[in-house]
């Protein structure tokens, strides 16, 4: 099972907790006590080997901070993070998926080493530098989010065709 991801926003940097504030501090989450007291023989800091255990809010908010980037990996701007490797890797023949969620861009490639689909987030801005970087195979309805969805990007098409100029001649109006 993965490991779950707590945000030290919720603790008071200058209070005392003890295990079960801490719990009812994650409830939602659905933090245990006996995860609580695993993080205290894994380093977290208790005031005194006393009991109950209490815990610094400052301690708590290290601990937690620490623990959740430890297994973080950092990707290049021309790598994404395969989930089945484990690791930052290159995109299989250069070649990228893009679509638009909001002010997001979600990009979708191939893994270099086992095939298997990778994803990445980058800023709506960060596109110009995928375009250099990256072959874009695909992108799905990229548009200007300060544009209202009334002007789309589609060309209005004014010429005739050959049909229609005859068709225009035959009824006169």
């Amino acid at each position: 099972m993965s490991k779950r991801l707590y945000s030290h926003n919720r603790v008071r940097y200058w209070y005392a907790y003890d295990v079960e504030e801490i719990c009812a501090l994650f409830a939602d989450i659905g933090l245990h006590a006996q995860t609580v007291r695993a993080w205290i023989k894994d380093g977290l800091k208790t005031i005194d080997k006393g009991k109950p255990a209490l815990i610094y809010g400052y301690d708590l908010v290290q601990f937690l901070k620490n623990r959740n980037t430890k297994n973080k990996c950092a990707t290049d701007f021309d790598q994404l993070f395969c989930m089945n490797c484990k690791d930052a890797r290159h995109v299989y023949q250069n070649k990228i998926m893009v679509a638009q969620k909001g002010r997001v861009l979600q990009v979708h490639g191939l893994c270099r080493v086992c095939k298997r689909k990778m994803f990445q987030s980058y800023k709506l801005e960060a596109l110009p530098e995928l375009r250099k970087t990256f072959k874009l195979v695909e992108a799905l309805e990229l548009y200007d989010c300060s544009v209202p969805t009334d002007k789309t990007q589609i060309p209005v098409l004014d010429e005739k065709h050959i049909s229609e100029s005859a068709q225009g001649s035959l009824f006169p109006q």
